[in-house]
């Protein structure tokens, strides 16, 4: 299997007011594309995030987990949105990582590799890999 493109959707209960939420946290003034009535979509890191409308989202989250260089100056700013962002765990020699929750109940989790000579850094030759919460 040759793969080309990956696209990870996210149910949610009310399109308009994930897009004003996602468009906040991910920087992005609208989505990058709307091939549908009812889905939205955002390209992140190589990678899409698919919103799309369904009534039970709440029953079924799902988490997305995001690697960063500064998890804590990403915290900061979400937070400052006036967005509830959970605490930032330390994993020793692995990761910091935090987690928020989008109006559904959908989780996006925040990490940088910890370099075990220094600060967190979303660079080292693990990049890529989810948080261990």
């Amino acid at each position: 299997m040759d793969i080309t493109s990956v696209t990870i959707a996210l149910p949610v209960t009310d399109l308009e007011a994930s897009c004003l939420w996602y468009g906040a946290v991910f920087e992005r003034a609208e989505p990058d594309l709307e091939p549908s009535n009812g889905v939205a979509e955002y390209e992140v890191a190589g990678i899409w995030i698919q919103l799309y409308e369904d009534p039970h989202a709440d029953d079924n989250p799902v988490t997305v987990r995001f690697g960063v260089d500064d998890v804590a100056a990403q915290r900061a700013r979400i937070a400052a949105l006036g967005i509830d962002v959970g605490p930032i765990e330390h994993v020793p020699g692995e990761v910091d990582e935090f987690d928020v929750r989008d109006p559904d109940g959908n989780v996006l989790g925040l990490y940088s590799l910890v370099d075990e000579g220094g600060p967190s850094t979303g660079r080292d030759s693990g990049a890529g890999r989810a948080g261990t919460s």
